[in-house]
């Protein structure tokens, strides 16, 4: 069996009853943390509760799979998971390249970044388009894709949840770098969408005791100390009055 457990967005105190009961049972237990950060000593408090040394893969094991699948064909087998399993398309693969193999499959779900950051915002859930991630611009890779994407959501008039990309050498992109690549991708496309009078929220942390919520104009936000990684980026579409209400507290 291949088992996925989420980790939800805090890390340790996340994880539910059920998530360490499975683990109890399991025969070998991984983790990964390049679709999110774990938080310190995370998998340290899981080792010492229950009794079993985690492995900690790279990037390149989990997008591959064979070590986890191989093993799940044979023996119960847990991968950690930042956050609710199933949000990133990799852990899908997974699935589905167990269930090929002949291995069973279950998730054991948490909270998400996605659901979390929303709520915290106060702007309605179901008023949200597609969600998009902002990648660091390197030498010959520089996509405006992310662009089209709240483009249309604004254009339908909803709010856009903007996910900051993570490099295993560059590290965690940080809310500023997140803006800057944004006006970046506005020179190329030159349609207004991001300017120094778009509004946007910033979410520093959430779920840690240190979260930090923000609200403003980019050339404000551009100038104020948001706290710290890891972040998410709202683009607000149109406010209901409640959901302007609610974002006020933060200015």
């Amino acid at each position: 069996m291949l088992l996925l457990v989420g980790l939800g967005i805090s890390g340790y105190d996340d994880i539910s009853l059920r998530g360490l009961n499975e683990l109890l049972e399991c025969d070998e237990v991984y983790a990964e943390e390049y679709t999110s950060d774990l938080r310190e000593g995370t998998i340290e408090r899981i080792e010492k509760k229950v009794g079993k040394k985690i492995t900690l893969l790279k990037r390149k094991d989990v997008e591959e799979g064979r070590i986890l699948v191989e093993r799940a064909k044979e023996r119960k087998v847990a991968l950690l998971v930042p956050g609710d399993p199933l949000i990133a398309t990799t852990h899908i693969s997974l699935i589905i390249s167990a269930r090929k193999e002949g291995a069973e499959t279950r998730v054991i779900h948490s909270s998400s970044i996605i659901s979390a950051g929303i709520g915290e915002s106060g702007l309605h859930a179901y008023k949200f388009g597609k969600v998009v991630t902002i990648p660091f611009w390197r030498e010959g890779y520089a996509p405006t894709s992310p662009y089209d994407g709240i483009l249309e959501n604004r254009e339908r008039g909803l709010h856009t949840l903007l996910l900051l990309d993570r490099d295993e050498k560059i590290g965690r992109m940080d809310a500023k770098k997140g803006i800057d690549v944004l006006f970046q991708m506005e020179k190329e496309r030159k349609k207004g969408l991001i300017t120094d009078e778009t509004t946007a929220v910033v979410l520093s942390r959430v779920g840690y005791d240190e979260q930090k919520i923000f609200f403003g104009k980019m050339s404000e936000l551009k100038k104020k100390d948001l706290g710290q990684a890891p972040y998410i980026i709202i683009l607000p579409g149109e406010l209901h009055f409640l959901e302007e209400e609610y974002l006020l507290n933060f200015k």
